[in-house]
């Protein structure tokens, strides 16, 4: 994506709320240089061989940079406490850290994803609607598709009025998180045997997936190779857009939505 998050509301992809008053502020992410070079031991003789010595994963292991888990530990900043269970008892993963070994690869990846962000934390969004509406509208009934499922006189009738541009431009980019949860992802499960299980995602990550069945009944499963994981998600538009949108795309789109008054 050419230059995507130069200028969208900040911490989009790791806040996922709803519009925020533009004083918020946002949490960093500090790094001990002595603690992630520590870490950065660790993974090498343990990590690496699998995930990549740059984290970024190999055909055998996913992208670590990339890892809700892993984005979730340094966005609360929780120094590997929930990293624990995914490291000893995860697919492939036997690894009983002491709880130093867990900070210190914590600060490790964080330093890791530190490095590849294009811009730091504002507090304030700025230039949101620096775009042209008119490019925007031409966007949004032409090369976005957004017509095919919004119509600017139904659902999204007024909704520059209902939204501040941050709000607006999260809930076009990122519709189903935060406070914009609206329907749940379908999801199936095809073990090696061939049964299946369906029902709503619960969670999914890069290790485990867990399912609410019609039933009532909550299952999880470990992902290993030999399982299939299939996601019926209502938003699969949207999210097919991440990959296409250019920076002008998403300010002209934000511009042209904030005039529907």
């Amino acid at each position: 994506m050419k230059k995507l998050f130069r200028h969208l509301a900040p911490a989009t992809l790791l806040l996922l709320t709803g519009a925020l008053p533009s004083h918020a502020q946002f949490p960093r992410s500090p790094v001990k240089p002595e603690a992630a070079e520590a870490g950065a031991q660790i993974y090498s003789s343990k990590c690496a061989s699998c995930h990549g010595e740059d984290a970024r994963g190999t055909a055998s292991a996913p992208d670590l940079l990339r890892s809700l888990p892993v984005l979730h530990d340094r966005r609360q900043m929780l120094y590997g406490k929930e990293l624990a269970p995914l490291l000893a008892k995860g697919p492939n993963h036997n690894f009983n850290f002491d709880e130093k070994q867990l900070a210190d690869i914590s600060q490790f990846l964080t330093k890791s994803i530190n490095s590849i962000l294009r811009s730091g934390y504002n507090s304030q969004p700025t230039n949101l609607l620096s775009g042209d509406a008119k490019a925007g509208e031409a966007y949004f009934n032409g090369a976005g598709g957004c017509n095919k499922c919004h119509s600017t006189t139904e659902d999204l009738a007024h909704v520059g009025t209902r939204y501040a541009p941050a709000a607006l431009q999260q809930k076009f980019l990122f519709p189903n998180f935060g406070l914009f949860l609206r329907k749940k992802v379908q999801v199936t499960v095809q073990l090696a045997s061939g049964k299946s299980y369906t029902g709503d995602l619960v969670h999914l990550d890069d290790f485990t997936v867990t399912l609410h069945e019609k039933s009532g009944e909550t299952r999880s499963f470990n992902r290993t190779a030999r399982i299939k994981v299939t996601e019926e998600n209502p938003y699969a538009g949207h999210i097919a857009l991440l990959d296409k949108y250019t920076d002008a795309d998403i300010h002209n789109l934000t511009t042209y939505l904030a005039t529907l008054k």
